[in-house]
């Protein structure tokens, strides 16, 4: 495995991240990150934003286009909704890597169509590929090739690597 972005560089994109989505939302926004894979990102993202003063209500969803392939499969399944009400909320949609656009374009209308007075997107990895939905990202820790496939930090290969401290190309 190669490693593309270091544990210091993924901690320094955090807290930046986190001083911009501070600046930029209002106090009594929602944050959902998308499970499985934005869970460690989202834990740290969290802790960031804390470290900002900013302390966002927190729910989260679960969808799902790869079921385990490298590959999205081209539909998108909702495996855990939302417990929490949307409506007239700013909603921050927390994912790991943004490829297809598939699921946070699921994810973006899902929260507008349950009132949210805004959907604003936040991946840790936005790949440089042809998605298949146009979907832009409002806050974008790094940058990686199309066609490279990311572990760790919360990413996994068959459910192995989520634990890394770093973010690596298998």
């Amino acid at each position: 495995m190669r490693v593309l972005f270091s544990e210091a560089d993924v901690k320094a994109r955090i807290e930046a991240l986190a001083a911009e989505i501070a600046r930029d939302l209002p106090a009594n926004f929602l944050m959902a990150p998308v499970l499985t894979g934005a869970f460690v990102f989202a834990a740290d993202l969290l802790r960031a934003l804390n470290r900002t003063g900013a302390d966002p209500d927190v729910d989260f969803v679960q969808l799902s286009s790869y079921g385990g392939a490298r590959a999205s499969s081209g539909v998108v399944t909702l495996l855990k909704d939302f417990s929490l009400s949307l409506e007239g909320r700013s909603v921050l949609i927390v994912d790991d890597v943004l490829d297809t656009g598939r699921s946070l374009h699921f994810a973006r209308r899902m929260v507008l169509d349950r009132g949210a007075a805004a959907a604003k997107i936040c991946v840790l990895i936005r790949k440089a590929t042809g998605r298949s939905e146009d979907i832009p990202a409002d806050y974008v820790g790094f940058e990686a090739a199309g066609d490279e496939f990311i572990i760790g930090y919360g990413m996994d290969e068959g459910g192995r690597g989520r634990g890394l401290p770093y973010i690596g190309v298998s």
